[in-house]
């Protein structure tokens, strides 16, 4: 629907969170972003001359959660975007059944960002950057354990910055 829609901003900053079948329209905002014609950057030096204008500048950040590596979906897509636009492309899996926490518990999600969290926290404070979640219900829990803790260090309250976000329409959740 359309709380999964692409910012207009060429430059904005794309965090998605998604488990499973979740995968689905990031799928699809990965392939507009990276193999439209009309919005991929330009690969070619003369090309970036010729159509760098309203290209994707931006991050594109992957987090998928599943429970087998064997469940890993489109692998090769992504190694392929990776390779490709290196500057504008991540992605990072979290594998529930096969990977351990620092503490030893099963790797969800939301833990996958957490390792990452020195990187993803100053994005989510810049107003380019938009969150995407599609998948199992616990993702949104998930993220207040990631940044809350550091949200409060600097006195920001999470709900309240969660409130904001969705106000400013950078804050999609598909969730079931």
């Amino acid at each position: 629907g359309a709380e999964m829609l692409l910012p207009d901003e060429p430059d904005a900053n794309i965090i998605m969170l998604a488990t499973g079948t979740g995968i689905a329209p990031f799928r699809s905002f990965l392939r507009k972003l990276f193999h439209d014609k009309a919005t991929r950057i330009p690969r070619s030096r003369f090309a970036q001359m010729l159509n760098g204008k309203d290209k994707y500048s931006g991050l594109a950040w992957l987090f998928l959660g599943v429970p087998y590596s064997d469940s890993i979906l489109y692998d090769k897509e992504w190694a392929e975007i990776k390779e490709l636009y290196p500057d504008n492309f991540r992605y990072d899996y979290a594998v529930s059944d096969e990977m351990t926490t620092n503490e030893g518990k099963k790797m969800w999600v939301q833990h996958k960002v957490m390792e990452y969290a020195d990187e993803i926290w100053p994005m989510l404070k810049d107003k380019k950057t938009h969150v995407y979640m599609c998948g199992l219900k616990g993702m949104e829990s998930g993220l207040r354990e990631a940044f809350g803790p550091l949200a409060e260090k600097e006195g920001v309250e999470w709900t309240e910055f969660v409130k904001n976000m969705k106000k400013d329409n950078r804050y999609h959740v598909e969730v079931y």
